[in-house]
């Protein structure tokens, strides 16, 4: 009982998603037609491949090359934000997070003096949520909605085209803020990485990006990668932080109740104009934007406003897109003491670029 205790203190935020999904279905009721379970396997796959990254020396190996094409500590962190805001166009921002975040802050156990090892992680985080926005199949929500409401491909991307080019604006002012530290000095050990075992994960991890995509069926796409990987690192099991999936599948079930609600809906209905994109953005910063998304869809056929509102309304709070939930984890496993400091910088990055962000595109909603 004791270690279940320790359990929940540590993980206040499944502690508290936990509560929440207990007294949700006891006021409404439980269903595992709320959990979507493509989106939690695909989860527990990637954790696993990151995890295996990391045991063969990649996530290492990669850190070396960024700080052999980097002048310093800034060009360092704007180098990643780069890589985080384009990856995340292709890899969703769920990947390009499970990928670029832990070798950043691989490479900032080798950095001990950097200052700005907090705010460049922030800066990542919110690099791959904009960048995520930009294609329909960036991130859950945008796949959802595009299929949704059939918006034609050349609308979409002349909505989030602004977007994206406010975010570079955004971010590449933001990483000036970035502590400007030589690198010249640095010296790293040369790193080894088992190539076999390498090429393996790469091409695993080929196959999750395609699950993702819907390219691959997930009901044999995950299973397949999770058995090899107990064939050949039965291990990286015990890694996975089980916690987190638990997190999301709570989410899942508030949402899902929420839903069902009768003034809910009858509010939604309610809604017009710019006042679904600003449900989208509020609804965001408290059941996160996929959710939110799957909430307000239903009720409007103003296509804009919703898209605009939830992948805006990513930022803002830690739990206003589910990849923020994936960065958070990783800072609490790097730097567990450090955790305020860094939901500190993260809230005024992500507040301020709402504010900014959330004003100026509720002037272009019809």
């Amino acid at each position: 009982m004791k270690k279940v205790a320790n359990f929940f203190s540590e993980n206040k935020l499944l502690s508290i998603s936990l509560l929440l999904a207990v007294i949700s279905s006891l006021v409404g009721r439980f269903s595992t037609d709320f959990i979507d379970d493509k989106v939690i396997l695909s989860l527990f796959g990637l954790m696993l491949l990151i995890q295996g990254f990391e045991q063969v020396g990649l996530l290492r190996f990669v850190a070396q090359k960024l700080v052999h094409y980097s002048k310093n500590t800034r060009q360092l962190v704007q180098l990643m934000i780069l890589l985080s805001l384009v990856g995340s166009m292709f890899l969703t921002n769920d990947v390009a997070i499970l990928t670029l975040l832990p070798i950043y802050l691989k490479l900032l156990s080798i950095l001990p003096k950097f200052k700005g090892r907090f705010l460049g992680s922030v800066l990542i985080i919110v690099a791959a949520n904009l960048g995520s926005s930009f294609f329909p199949f960036g991130n859950p929500q945008n796949l959802y909605l595009y299929n949704y409401y059939h918006v034609p491909l050349g609308q979409f991307l002349s909505w989030m085209t602004l977007v994206l080019l406010l975010s570079v604006i955004s971010l590449a002012v933001l990483s000036l803020l970035v502590a400007k530290d030589s690198l010249e000095t640095l010296s790293l050990e040369a790193s080894q990485i088992d190539r076999r075992e390498t090429f393996l994960l790469l091409g695993l991890m080929l196959v999750m990006i395609l699950v993702v995509l819907d390219v691959l069926p997930y009901l044999w796409g995950i299973p397949v990668v999770a058995l090899i990987l107990l064939i050949y690192r039965r291990e990286l099991f015990k890694k996975v932080d089980y916690g987190l999936l638990l997190t999301f599948v709570c989410f899942f079930i508030i949402v899902g109740n929420i839903g069902e609600a009768q003034f809910i809906r009858t509010f939604l209905q309610a809604l017009s104009g710019k006042q679904i994109y600003l449900a989208g953005l509020g609804l965001s910063q408290v059941i996160s934007n996929v959710p939110a998304a799957f909430l307000i869809a239903p009720f409007t056929e103003n296509q804009q406003a919703v898209i605009l509102g939830v992948n805006i309304g990513g930022l803002g709070t830690l739990i206003a897109s589910l990849a923020n939930l994936i960065g958070y984890n990783l800072i609490r496993i790097y730097y567990p003491a450090k955790t305020k400091k860094f939901l500190g910088l993260f809230s005024a990055v992500n507040f301020g670029l709402l504010l900014f962000l959330g004003t100026l595109f509720y002037f272009f909603i019809h």
